[in-house]
């Protein structure tokens, strides 16, 4: 009963969407790309490559679950030579930065999750097994994949209270999707805890962390300790580097303020502004200039190593963890405005202090925890900011005094990619 409302829901929405498709088609590349893969028709050369081969299906929504995800693909295709991997996104970014770091031998659109485009997915790819990321739950692909007796697993899940609240409210319904779960790899205790609050069967739910914590070992070796990544500028004399990383609106602003208080103490202070969605670059854009700031976007300065820009405009994809590991203070957007805060970890784990907003809700846990350790710093806005990145960048001992307690927090987790292909070499053969 209730995936029949579900899917009367969705098809209602499909038909009433149907009018405004074509306007959607011509309003942008993210509505235009992999339109049809949406719709569950793939290019024939994604076919033949994956071929017979009963690939391992991992889903990762977008960038930050694409990243997060190589190391473990790469080891499960040492473990399982035999399996290609087929990597989907739901974003037009994460599809590109998947291409782009072949994290996969093929990456594809999710179908939408309509029963007829699920069905025809699953026919042509016939996977061995269905790995989603984090909070990654679509009803019709996970009942479906279980009639067809493919093993769904749920890998570094997460399930904030925010997301937790809206899946009890409907619980009646997704008590009966999470059950379709053959095992499910949460990231902390509190997760566990909350899944099966929702109605996922305790005896299939363990603890393997976050995915997040992974990172390859000479990835800190040629970006970290091991010699930064140059800058597109001189660093020069004094040269500091504050990266914001993964800003909203809302942010942008008020980091741009923040810098400009910053550099009357601070001259050679350089900001790396980063959006978190690319759609955002040319209003970002006209912001700098509105605020005539000297900035230069990454894009333009990539193959020379001079300049004198006050900031390096972030409009390529996938550099950000790149500048985190030359940066002297970071801060984490989507936290001064209610987006839930992003990935705190990847400036982390290269030692650098971490500043962030009251809204870390999707990292809510290892945000608290490098609260209380000393390894990152709450701010509450303009004033907030421009003091504690001021304490940081006058005195270079307490910077790296937090930032090692940063990496220490999310260091502690090394076994996280082992603990999670533990979980999925329980339902594959060699």
């Amino acid at each position: 009963m209730a995936y029949w409302l579900y899917n009367l829901l969705i098809s209602f929405f499909f038909i009433v969407s149907l009018p405004i498709a074509p306007f959607l088609l011509l309003c942008g590349r993210r509505f235009r790309e992999g339109f049809l893969q949406r719709l569950g028709f793939y290019p024939r050369e994604i076919c033949q490559l994956v071929g017979s081969s009963r690939p391992i299906w991992i889903h990762a929504v977008s960038v930050g679950e694409v990243l997060s995800v190589r190391q473990l693909a790469g080891r499960l295709k040492e473990k399982f030579p035999g399996h290609k991997i087929l990597l989907s996104t739901f974003t037009a970014t994460g599809n590109e930065i998947a291409r782009q770091n072949a994290v996969g031998d093929a990456v594809i659109f999710l179908p939408l999750d309509y029963p007829w485009m699920i069905r025809r997915a699953l026919k042509i790819f016939d996977p061995s097994l269905l790995v989603f990321l984090e909070t990654e739950i679509w009803p019709n692909l996970l009942r479906l994949a279980h009639r067809r007796g493919i093993p769904t697993l749920l890998l570094s899940g997460r399930l904030s209270p925010g997301s937790f609240r809206r899946y009890f409210c409907f619980r009646l319904f997704f008590s009966e999707v999470v059950r379709h779960f053959t095992a499910v790899g949460m990231q902390s205790r509190d997760d566990a805890e909350r899944i099966i609050r929702v109605g996922c069967d305790p005896r299939r739910v363990s603890i393997t962390g976050s995915l997040k914590h992974a990172f390859q070992a000479g990835e800190r070796e040629e970006n970290g300790n091991g010699g930064e990544p140059k800058l597109p500028i001189q660093r020069g004399p004094g040269r500091q580097v504050l990266v914001a990383g993964s800003t909203h609106r809302g942010e942008e602003e008020i980091l741009v303020d923040v810098f400009l208080a910053l550099k009357d103490r601070f001259p050679a202070l350089l900001m790396v502004l980063a959006p978190r969605h690319p759609q955002r670059f040319y209003e970002v854009e006209r912001l700098l200039e509105r605020k005539r700031v000297a900035y230069e976007k990454k894009s333009q300065i990539n193959a020379r190593e001079d300049g004198s820009a006050d900031v390096i405009f972030l409009d390529t994809l996938g550099e950000l963890s790149a500048l985190y590991a030359a940066a002297d203070v970071a801060f984490i957007g989507g936290s001064l405005v209610n987006a839930g805060g992003h990935n705190l970890m990847e400036p982390a784990r290269f030692g650098k202090p971490v500043v962030f907003g009251p809204y870390m809700t999707n990292f809510a846990d290892i945000a608290e925890e490098m609260k209380k350790k000393g390894g990152g710093i709450e701010v509450r806005g303009r004033e907030d900011l421009v003091r504690e990145i001021s304490g940081l960048l006058a005195d270079r001992a307490k910077a790296e005094s937090v930032g090692k307690i940063a990496q220490s927090v999310v260091e502690r987790d090394r076994g996280v990619v082992e603990r999670s292909i533990g979980l999925v070499s329980r339902y594959m053969h060699p």
